[in-house]
């Protein structure tokens, strides 16, 4: 079952080059001007989570997202809280939720530092 999703979230996805790698400016920092809106739902729940590297990130927040919208961990996204205030983070870790096989994804749970 997907939960209500009705705050917004904007993550700013880094841009390409032709040969498909990172964009990077002078100080080595990935460009990131494209900018992807989808319906989220926020919910503020502060826990200590893991990434795929083995280190451990306390997060403030769960962001669930559709999931046909899949953001890589490290991407910074902007979201909307329910009272309309927007604030911004760095999705730390993500998870999903599948059926009984996992042959369908129902919806994504990103981690952010917000």
């Amino acid at each position: 079952m997907m939960p209500p999703m009705k705050q917004r979230v904007i993550a700013f996805l880094p841009v390409l080059d032709e040969n498909g790698n990172i964009s990077k400016d002078e100080f080595g920092r990935p460009l990131s001007e494209r900018k992807v809106d989808s319906k989220a739902r926020v919910q503020f729940k502060s826990q200590l989570v893991q990434d795929a590297q083995g280190q451990e990130h306390r997060v403030a927040l769960e962001i669930d997202i559709p999931p046909k919208f899949n953001p890589d961990v490290g991407t910074e996204v902007e979201y909307q809280m329910i009272d309309g205030r927007k604030a911004k983070g760095v999705i730390r870790a993500k998870d999903e939720a599948v059926n009984l096989t996992g042959s369908k994804v129902y919806y994504r749970t990103v981690f952010v530092d917000g």
